[in-house]
């Protein structure tokens, strides 16, 4: 081939892989492969915008070093016995309630000099509030507005250290905490230099009718409103009819215990609505909602577990609904003695999901998981269960309008039972797992109704009504070599075979990404003939001889070679 070809050829499948990424044949390998880790997204981020910088991440990361050194210095120098006190670190002061058998009010801050009452009546923290190990401080002002002091010059916190930290309106009439920029009088919306926080450590903090908005920056710790507890004393509390918006985490909770959320909204916030991270265990979230968050609705990973959601709402959040990560804090032994074992006891009932940018409900590595009668609905994905084990089951619910799976089970065991599926491209996946899928109602499926794939021993699917239309109803040809799926009592009727159908061909592109590999790899070496042969120079019509090596014939030359003698006259 010559040199000219040569490229023209490399430039075909260089065309046929910019294609084939535009549809993305990478995703459709291992759709969820690349969202298996929980990332961490710094304060201003989203999954749907650029990471804070480098040198902003630097910044909040030094903020965080030097606000935790202030709490451990502040702990170290405790005076025991001493009525509250003012001290000063860094050249900044911080409000010492130390333990004196009765409560701190919100006088008391105003007394100490930590607070000032403003002209609208609204109070503003200007010091560092820090209740020391074995007090109380209970600020209740229904209707009233507690503002924490957040600019560009710095910020103030109010932390608890094993101490109790009550906050709390009434019914009608909430008390709304914020950050507040005393210059621009607004709340402070720039997390990268810093925000106000509230904090609990190993203590027990009760949020009651607040409304807390514009708080925290980069880590949980620090990120608005947040239980922390340690492997000696978890955190305790409980939040009821509260709300958390524009925070950095709406609220957040590590190595927490019992704390129970009922009749609560997590909306606008920066990474999670609710966040329980490390080892926090025993959770009820009850008639609460999570709505447009930057990452997840509601969350919770690294070690918690025996999580119950009920009819709770999660929708138009960029990732997930509701995300839950059973997976063993360490993949083998480690110097820290991290546990191998799977988290889980996870139990979903009732409850809306909708609208979320990747699924509704994904579960990962975990076990004991019931979801039941809960609405999932125009999701990417509806419900995602991966690696977990029995018992996990998904019953009673209704499925919708999601784009890919309505169910979507891999690598690991579940049943899925009595479910109502409409409107999905494939209604129930199973994938490398063992699945028993009966006594479902499928409608509307545009490709499979019930499709499963790859190593499915132990699998079985009976008893489904299934309706739709698409290249099968029942797709068990990509199963492993020697499985065999039990599709006994299946109904049907309903399904309509159609390879012609508008819906099957849009899709099969993408569904079939490496047919454009080998049709660019098989197509271009005819192309370039085709294209070699009308470039061709054409000849004169006639001898393909130039004419400079035509030679005339010569005439034919008449000899006389005489007469024939007979013989004997010589």
């Amino acid at each position: 081939m010559s040199g000219r070809h040569r490229i023209g050829a490399t430039v075909l499948l260089a065309a046929a892989g910019v294609v084939l990424a535009v549809l993305g044949v990478g995703s459709f390998g291992n759709p969820f492969s690349a969202d298996e880790t929980v990332r961490s997204v710094p304060a201003g981020a989203t999954s749907s915008t650029p990471l804070t910088s480098g040198v902003l991440a630097e910044r909040q990361s030094g903020i965080l070093s030097d606000e935790d050194q202030r709490l451990l210095t502040l702990v170290a120098s405790v005076r025991p016995g001493s009525p509250p006190y003012l001290q000063s670190l860094d050249g900044s002061q911080t409000l010492v309630l130390t333990a004196g058998g009765l409560s701190y009010g919100l006088a008391d801050l105003l007394t100490y000099g930590a607070a000032q009452v403003q002209p609208d009546g609204s109070v503003l923290i200007t010091k560092h509030v820090f209740v020391a190990p074995g007090a109380r401080l209970t600020i209740t002002a229904p209707g009233g507005t507690l503002r924490l002091s957040s600019d560009l010059s710095g910020f103030v916190s109010l932390v608890a250290w094993k101490a109790d930290l009550v906050l709390a309106g009434a019914q009608g009439q909430q008390l709304t905490v914020t950050s507040w920029d005393p210059a621009a009088q607004t709340p402070d919306r720039t997390a990268v230099d810093g925000r106000a926080y509230i904090r609990d450590v190993s203590g027990d903090m009760q949020v009651r009718y607040v409304a807390a908005d514009g708080l925290g920056f980069w880590a949980g710790r620090t990120s608005g409103v947040a239980w922390t507890g340690s492997t000696r004393t978890a955190a305790t509390g409980a939040i009821t009819s509260s709300s958390f918006r524009e925070n950095h985490y709406g609220a957040f909770a590590s190595q927490g215990q019992g704390i129970t959320v009922t009749d609560s909204d997590f909306s606008g916030n920066e990474v999670d609505g609710l966040s329980l991270h490390r080892s926090t265990a025993a959770t009820t979230i009850g008639n609460s909602t999570a709505r447009g968050n930057g990452r997840h609705g509601f969350s919770a990973d690294q070690g918690s577990e025996s999580i119950t959601y009920t009819d709770v709402t999660a929708e138009e959040n960029t990732d997930y609904g509701v995300f839950f990560s059973g997976t063993p804090l360490s993949a083998g032994q480690s110097a820290g003695g991290a546990s191998l074992r799977a988290y889980g006891q996870v139990h979903v009932s009732g409850g809306v999901l909708r609208q979320n940018g990747k699924a509704g409900l994904r579960v990962v590595d975990g076990d004991d998981v019931t979801i039941a009668d809960t609405r999932v609905a125009d999701n990417t994905d509806g419900i995602v269960v991966v690696g977990t084990t029995a018992p996990t089951s998904i019953e009673g619910t209704t499925v919708s309008g999601n784009r890919r799976f309505g169910i979507s089970v891999s690598a690991g065991t579940a049943t899925v039972r009595g479910n109502q599926l409409s409107g999905s491209e494939t209604a129930i996946r199973v994938r490398d797992a063992a699945v028993t899928v009966t006594g479902n109602d499928v409608r509307k499926a545009t490709a499979h109704a019930v499709s499963v794939v790859g190593a499915a021993d132990g699998s079985s699917v009976s008893d489904n009504t299934i309706g739709g239309r698409g290249p099968s109803g029942l797709d068990v040809y990509r199963v492993d070599a020697g499985v065999s799926i039990d599709l006994s009592g299946n109904d049907v009727a309903g399904w309509t075979r159609d390879r012609d159908d508008v819906t099957y061909w849009s899709t099969f592109i993408p569904n079939h990404p490496l047919l454009l590999l080998w049709v660019a790899l098989l197509g271009a070496p005819l192309l370039l003939a085709v294209r070699a042969r009308r470039n061709r120079p054409q000849r004169p019509v006639g001898t393909p001889y130039p004419e400079v090596v035509r030679r005339e014939r010569a005439a034919p030359v008449q000899v006389d070679v005489g007469r024939r003698i007979p013989s004997g006259q010589l």
